[in-house]
């Protein structure tokens, strides 16, 4: 969700424009346009701000700078904001220009309006690699965002870094800022570099920058009315029993019998994760092999839960077999996910 401020009438009739020109296509995205009839621009930034994805201020920066002040948390968690001008000359990054796609957001509203786009981030000025943007761009997230700096700071100084990926592949050309790191003994070669894994475990080097792609969609059933805490305590055994780091999990997914159990919907809400619902038998018709229960298939139409959901949902592999525990049962599969440049 886009939100959308504007404080005269000249920037609200651009702010117009620009909602029109979103909101056009089959790729829109939704747009929440305040038009200060409900309430205070400070009310709308504060109800929305952990809620929606990028802000466009039109009108001076330092009302948003003011405005978005109080609710500015972390890189990792903060959404992209971009000032523009009421008279659409200007377009101007404010807020997480690269993880949360504030620079490429900028880019989208000048091709849009003709303005110009204002991006003063250093890698992007010297036009070098941004191991952040990267990651952002290729649906993972970064889980030490205090890294970026001496990462960044080695690429703006001329030095190469490392890219450890494990046995994830690589695909297009290695930017000419990294190396292809496959051994401990090359990985002590360089100072900094980027560390990509499920877990999120291995620091091959003196500072690394961890990713972890949003790839694992657990499949969840469970009896109904288990704890809350029931739920989340399985789910981190086992994601910690398989060396997955929970933001390596991208979706929940169920039967349709389950989509109002409030475990599954909590867990899905603290966790900032979708539910994904499916019918039995859309559970049926996934392919594959999987565990076979005749009592499960007599009370919910499918014979398994979990291990069909998240194969379903992941339009990928089965990478973990069902687990059972305490009346839930969980399983994990995971999508084809590359390096790629």
């Amino acid at each position: 969700m886009i939100g959308i401020l504007a404080f005269t009438d000249t920037g609200r009739a651009l702010a117009a424009k620009v909602e029109a020109a979103l909101t056009a296509g089959s790729s829109a995205e939704p747009v929440d346009f305040f038009r200060g009839d409900r309430g205070t621009a400070r009310e709308f930034v504060e109800e929305h701000f952990r809620e929606y994805d990028r802000f466009l201020f039109i009108g001076a920066a330092g009302i948003c700078v003011r405005l978005i002040a109080p609710c500015i948390q972390k890189k990792d968690r903060d959404p992209a904001v971009v000032v523009m001008d009421e008279l659409g000359q200007f377009v101007i990054p404010i807020l997480s220009g690269h993880i949360g796609g504030g620079n490429r957001f900028a880019r989208e509203l000048a091709a849009l309006t003709g303005a110009q786009p204002v991006i003063t981030t250093a890698t992007d000025l010297h036009g070098k690699f941004a191991a952040d943007v990267w990651a952002a761009e290729g649906g993972c997230r970064v889980l030490n965002t205090d890294a970026i700096r001496h990462v960044s700071g080695a690429v703006l100084r001329g030095e190469r870094i490392g890219l450890w990926r494990g046995d994830f592949p690589l695909e297009g050309e290695l930017p000419p800022e990294l190396a292809d790191v496959r051994t401990e003994e090359d990985a002590g070669q360089y100072e900094c570099g980027v560390s990509v894994s499920l877990s999120g475990e291995p620091e091959p080097f003196a500072h690394t920058l961890k990713v972890v792609p949003r790839i694992v969609t657990l499949g969840i059933g469970c009896r109904r009315g288990t704890p809350e805490q029931s739920l989340e305590r399985f789910a981190e055994q086992f994601l910690e029993e398989h060396h997955i780091h929970l933001r390596a999990v991208r979706q929940i997914a169920t039967i349709e019998l389950k989509k109002e159990e409030a475990a599954l919907t909590s867990f899905c809400r603290r966790h900032g994760v979708p539910l994904r619902i499916f019918s039995a038998r859309e559970l049926m018709e996934t392919e594959g092999v999987f565990h076979h229960s005749d009592f499960v298939e007599k009370i919910t139409g499918a014979d398994n839960i979990c291990e069909r959901s998240c194969v379903r949902a992941a339009e990928g592999r089965l990478l973990i077999p069902r687990t059972a525990e305490d009346g839930i049962t969980m399983a994990a599969a995971v999508e084809d996910w590359k390096c790629r440049f």
